[in-house]
């Protein structure tokens, strides 16, 4: 090769290696700083378009898994809350079957109504309450909610919940009722003590003679006397009369001075004995004459007993006021007394026999007395207080299907315990003016019994034809619900049993939504470590084979430096030919 000076082709291509050797080490010592295969488009283009598109990728797998896992923890805190306001329902449904049994008085029922209120109020606190970073879960806004769960736009899943205030838990009821009428086949009946006031009359004077033919007539009963002179003043008489006493119920008594005195502890019927004219032949009969005039007593078809009201009076009877003046007589306060306990019209009656006040009520109520001035009803013979209403026969009712028998002397309270005893799907109770109320969650079919006189003795011949009631479907809400009664009780139960069913079906979807939420951040997971293993393929720098290379063109940067230097010597080889 001809030698030159101008052009060192030696030396220019010991540079071309030198510079590729210093690109190479360049790069290497890029990739080996960074990790990163491709640091720039122009290490790979393609590469590096591949390499973005699976770091969005990922990039958006990692969101998407902390997007799933909070609303696994949305639905986690909302059925937590929802397992409280179960718990709720439950106490609710316990108050509602505690006041539902016959034990419990309306007291009781009350009671049990003040803890029944505070749980509905806590139900409407949890639902008003439950948040999660200060968003309302279960008051109704949160509902058709979308999650993002994937990489990608519209990659999401959708779920809500609903209010589960008290307002919003809905429930229904099944109930057919049947209220009677008055329960004209019993009766309540208060006998008074017996009244130390007797009917009594006296003669106007004392007792003249009598004879073999005088006769009078004392309550029906024929009393004759002998031929007594007037200075036996009266003894005799008084025996005559007395001697009848167990019969006409009337004791005759005499006074120092003869005059004759009947009393008795009931009304006397006093009137002339049997006047007969003589009867001529044998044997001769003497006449019969009429003995009052010789007794000096006056006939009355009527001698009331005297009144026992010494002082003006008042009552109440059921409620009713009765009063009366001092000395009104005992037929005037009977009258009072009999349209108190419900009316003659009704079966109610006021009697005064034997010295005893007897009062009987109508329409099968009670009898409820009370003083309204102290001491009236002792003016009667009668106590305060309350006498029930009792059956006056055996009778019977048949409840759908089942006989129901009651017998002679059954309260009101007896007939609703049979009732409820029989097993008939069909619950009885007593309504505050003393009916009776019969309900259930099924249709009410009631017919007479085999006595074939209970429908009309309970006030029930107003069911519905054919004698059943059907039952009709009732929406409430919780917030509605009421547990004073033994019938809205059993409503209660019911209603709280679909208000249940409605959370439990909330939190049925809530756990679905909850396993998607799981297998979606799974397979997140799996498709994020791959296209990030995938990634790293792409981009990542292989260290062993870098440094390799690094050393590889170290190496090679070298040797072209010290062959450079002796490639720029080859020109000063000339100087030899030019000496």
């Amino acid at each position: 090769m001809a030698l030159s000076v101008n052009t060192n082709i030696t030396s220019l291509g010991v540079q071309k290696n030198l510079n590729k050797a210093s690109d190479a080490l360049s790069q290497s010592m890029n990739r080996l700083s960074s990790g990163l295969k491709i640091n720039s488009a122009k290490d790979d283009a393609a590469g590096m378009q591949i390499a973005n598109r699976l770091n969005n990728q990922v990039k958006g797998l990692n969101v998407a898994i902390a997007n799933a896992n909070n609303g696994v923890s949305i639905a986690q805190t909302a059925e937590g809350a929802m397992q409280e306001s179960t718990n709720t329902l439950q106490r609710l449904r316990e108050l509602a079957l505690q006041a539902s049994n016959g034990d419990k008085s309306d007291a009781d029922r009350v009671s049990l109504q003040q803890e029944f209120t505070a749980k509905v109020g806590e139900l409407n606190r949890i639902a008003s309450t439950t948040t999660f970073g200060g968003r309302n879960l279960l008051d109704g806004s949160f509902s058709n909610v979308a999650f993002q769960i994937g990489a990608n736009a519209n990659e999401t899943i959708s779920f809500g919940m609903t209010d589960i205030s008290s307002t919003a838990l809905k429930g229904n009821y099944k109930e057919a009722s049947v209220n009677s009428t008055a329960l004209t086949g019993l009766a309540a009946t208060t006998t008074g003590s017996v009244l130390t006031d007797k009917a009594t009359t006296t003669g106007s004077a004392a007792v003249g003679a009598t004879v073999d033919t005088d006769t009078i007539k004392i309550n029906g009963t024929t009393i004759s006397f002998g031929n007594v002179a007037a200075t036996d003043l009266g003894v005799a008489a008084v025996a005559a009369i007395n001697k009848e006493t167990a019969t006409t119920g009337v004791t005759a008594s005499a006074d120092a001075a003869g005059v004759l005195t009947l009393t008795s502890n009931k009304a006397i019927n006093l009137g002339a004995g049997d006047v007969a004219a003589a009867v001529v032949g044998p044997p001769a009969v003497a006449a019969k004459t009429d003995g009052l005039a010789n007794l000096k007593l006056t006939a009355n078809a009527n001698i009331a007993t005297t009144s026992n009201l010494t002082a003006d009076g008042s009552i109440t009877v059921n409620g009713a006021a009765v009063t009366w003046a001092k000395n009104d007589t005992m037929a005037s306060v009977l009258t009072k007394l009999t349209v108190a306990a419900g009316g003659a019209a009704n079966g109610a009656s006021a009697t005064f026999s034997d010295g005893r006040l007897k009062l009987t009520s109508g329409n099968g109520a009670d009898i409820k007395l009370a003083n309204t001035n102290s001491g009236s009803l002792s003016q009667l013979g009668l106590s305060a207080g309350t006498t029930q209403a009792k059956l006056t026969e055996d009778t019977s009712i048949s409840v759908n299907g089942v006989e129901v028998k009651f017998k002679k002397g059954d309260t009101s309270d007896a007939v609703v315990a049979s009732i409820n005893s029989a097993s008939t799907g069909v619950q009885a109770s007593k309504n505050a003016d003393g009916t009776l109320n019969l309900f259930a969650d099924k249709d009410i079919t009631i017919k007479d019994g085999s006595a074939g006189t209970g429908l009309k003795a309970l006030g029930l011949t107003t069911v519905a034809s054919a004698g059943t009631k059907t039952a009709v479907t009732m929406e409430t809400s919780v917030s509605d619900l009421n547990i004073l009664t033994a019938a809205a009780s059993q409503q209660a139960t019911q209603a709280l049993d679909d208000a249940m069913q409605q959370i439990d079906s909330q939190r049925s979807q809530l756990g679905a939504v909850q396993n998607r939420f799981a297998s979606t951040v799974a397979n997140l997971q799996s498709i994020s470590q791959n296209s990030s293993a995938a990634k790293g393929r792409v981009e990542d720098a292989d260290f062993a084979s870098e440094a390799a290379e690094l050393t590889k063109q170290q190496t090679l940067q070298q040797a072209s430096t010290a062959i450079l230097s002796q490639a720029n010597q080859l020109p000063s080889a000339v100087l030899k030919l030019l000496q």
